[in-house]
């Protein structure tokens, strides 16, 4: 009788161990699926006053590549395109609005809280809804013009840009907002693999590690949000009803308002 219930001890305290090992295991995946969800680790962010001098910009191009900083990471308070957690429409459709709605916040001093920022979106939303405009998908040149209508932020399309480009514009301050084949990012904290079209901003890079730093509304964790610079390039496509990956690779050089 003793020696089955010292058998019996033996198994009981094996699978224990066992379970234990397994939950810590679980947890470790957990954090490190966590981990994964953020992305890469940013640059450290720069308040986009101290960027570069407004009275002494940085040419475009910058022919010394060597002029340019090796990382930069601007700083822009984040809101995702559904500030209050509230992902039916409009605001699952919002990701234009949000993108201009962060640029402006910085660029305008605006300082919005969660509240304001979300009245803005919705604004937005009402503006295209009066002028004719499909505030589900805009493309580049439409979302220029209602944050121009709405905000006098005036902006730059280029076409098919490069790395290159990308660290001369934002070395100068300015904020970047691009359109997107969304299923292209591969970004895994999008549902169903993400939206046929995204938008967000670009606001820093890591030369050495060739990356791009954004602010992607698209998800809680897009603060920041780190993908490399082929994933940019590759998934980069203006609004094409017809097909996404027929559409323009351009970005928006947002301008800030001279003083």
């Amino acid at each position: 009788m003793n020696k089955a219930r010292a058998s019996f001890g033996r198994v009981f305290w094996g699978v224990l161990l066992i379970v234990a090992l397994g939950f810590g295991g679980f947890l470790s995946y957990d954090q490190w699926q966590s981990s994964k969800l953020e992305g890469p680790e940013a640059p450290v962010s720069t308040p986009i006053t101290d960027v570069a001098d407004a009275n002494d910009p940085i040419p475009t191009p910058v022919t010394d590549s060597g002029a340019l900083p090796e990382q930069l990471n601007i700083e822009v308070p984040f809101y995702t395109q559904a500030p209050t957690g509230n992902w039916d429409y409009p605001w699952q459709d919002a990701c234009e609005e949000a993108s201009v709605a962060l640029v402006a916040n910085v660029y305008l001093n605006k300082n919005w809280t969660r509240d304001e920022f979300n009245a803005e979106l919705l604004a937005l939303v009402d503006w295209q809804g009066k002028n004719d405009m499909d505030y589900h998908d805009t493309t580049v040149a439409e979302t220029a013009e209602f944050m121009k209508a709405n905000y006098g932020l005036e902006s730059i399309v280029h076409e098919n840009p490069t790395f290159e480009d990308i660290q001369n514009i934002l070395a100068q301050g300015h904020l970047i907002i691009g359109g997107f084949a969304g299923k292209q990012l591969y970004n895994p904290n999008f549902t169903n693999g993400g939206p046929t079209y995204h938008m967000l901003v670009i606001k820093g890079y890591d030369a050495a590690k060739q990356q791009i730093v954004t602010n992607d509304v698209g998800t809680r964790n897009g603060a920041d949000y780190v993908y490399t610079w082929a994933m940019i390039e590759n998934a980069l496509h203006d609004w094409d009803p017809a097909d996404i990956n027929a559409g323009a690779k351009l970005i928006l050089e947002v301008l800030p308002i001279e003083p």
